[in-house]
């Protein structure tokens, strides 16, 4: 529950899912066009790369209470200041930056650490409940900042926003235990006790160093594969709503088949970690991440049926759903708990940063081809490409 928590208020989720209702006022407020606006979520990914690198760096270095705690009240003060001051195009662009920074230690670095030190047998289920916090925010910001959104106080949701982190605040200061310094001890606080024995603290903390893990071929596929699935998802939750209205939906029954995203995004994480604990991860993970060649496929030449457009968005929200279950059982079957977090904050902050590239690059080829045919293609083979890679990775580790 403290990391369920953790994951609905994260810095990884919150900045991104709030955007969206509180679009059009910071258009109107800063007159900056929306597409422009977009660039918002570039700095939040950007951010994201840095705060995650810098959450493995604080858990290995400080205790995981120490450095949570004091991420959550920099993250909360970041967004209250985002209420407080006038804003500006290049303000606005700093605080998207900086609020996954403030708030490294709420990055998903920190909860799935937690969760992969409690579990063994059911990593992958239990990765995937406190994953589909995600889905629980996308629908619980909307509603939370409906009363300020279109209205003169809109800049007070960013206020909302920052109540969200300090809540976590009071779960964490309560139930996190203190002097948790490593993997053995921040999953379960009975593991303070003395009846924990050390084969069971060594067993926490089985694997290969950080050092080793970055000479691995497996490290580097695994990085580069969700580089390029995270670029397609990313591409197609911001483009899914306008390619329907150019394809002859109503913008109605485009924001109708786009709400079906949600569902399909926590069936993907549920699903995933359900078979990541039955089967070899990585041929779940190319069975998952394929999904979007297949949605991207029906985009392009499907007529726009509504019952088929739902299809196709349900196909890439599988996948958003599934990503980052598969990531983190990956990481911890392949290199261990030993220096998971500083492993899972590298790749999981190297692919924000590749797949944040994503606005800065479709927006031109969509404005130069007039259509959305381009990036489809695009999308197809890269989602392809990426989801083959995972098959090339071999049988897990096996650590003494």
């Amino acid at each position: 529950m403290i990391a369920l928590s953790g994951v609905v208020t994260s810095a990884h989720f919150l900045p991104l899912y709030s955007f969206g209702p509180m679009a059009p006022d910071l258009s109107r407020a800063l007159d900056i066009p929306l597409g422009e606006l977009q660039r918002c979520i570039t700095f939040n990914f950007a951010g994201i790369a840095v705060g995650s690198q810098l959450a493995g760096w604080l858990i290995d270095r400080f205790s995981l209470r120490y450095a949570t705690l004091c991420s959550l009240v920099l993250y909360a003060i970041t967004y209250i200041m985002m209420g407080s001051v006038p804003l500006s195009q290049n303000l606005l662009y700093a605080f998207y930056f900086l609020l996954p920074i403030a708030g490294s230690g709420t990055l998903l670095v920190t909860w799935t650490t937690i969760v992969c030190a409690k579990f063994e047998r059911q990593r992958g289920i239990a990765l995937a409940i406190l994953l589909s916090g995600s889905g629980l925010v996308s629908t619980v910001a909307p509603l939370l900042l409906a009363s300020y959104v279109g209205t003169p106080d809109w800049q007070q949701g960013f206020f909302v926003m920052g109540i969200l982190p300090l809540a976590t605040l009071m779960v964490c200061f309560l139930a996190l235990p203190a002097g948790s310094t490593n993997l053995s001890q921040c999953g379960d606080p009975s593991r303070d006790s003395a009846t924990t024995g050390a084969d069971e603290a060594s067993k926490q903390v089985s694997g290969v160093s950080y050092q080793e893990t970055l000479r691995t071929r497996q490290f580097w596929t695994i990085t580069i594969a969700l580089i390029l699935i995270v670029f397609v998802i990313v591409s197609m939750i911001t483009n899914i709503v306008p390619m329907l209205v150019q394809k002859g939906l109503s913008q109605s029954d485009a924001t109708l088949v786009f709400s079906a995203f949600g569902l399909a995004l926590v069936a993907g994480r549920l699903g995933a970690g359900f078979l990541l604990d039955q089967f070899w991860g990585p041929l779940i993970a190319f069975c998952a991440l394929m999904l979007p060649s297949f949605g991207c496929i029906l985009f392009l030449v499907a007529p726009p049926h509504v019952a088929l457009m739902v299809l196709a968005t349900v196909l890439v929200g599988v996948a958003a759903g599934a990503e980052f279950d598969i990531l983190a059982y990956l990481v911890s079957r392949y290199f261990g708990l030993r220096s998971y977090a500083k492993v899972f904050g590298t790749v999981s902050g190297t692919v924000a940063l590749g797949s944040g590239m994503s606005p800065l690059l479709f927006g031109p080829l969509i404005d130069g081809a007039g259509n959305y045919d381009s990036l489809l293609f695009i999308c197809i083979g890269l989602a392809a490409v990426g989801a083959s890679l995972f098959l090339t990775l071999g049988p897990y580790a096996k650590f003494e």
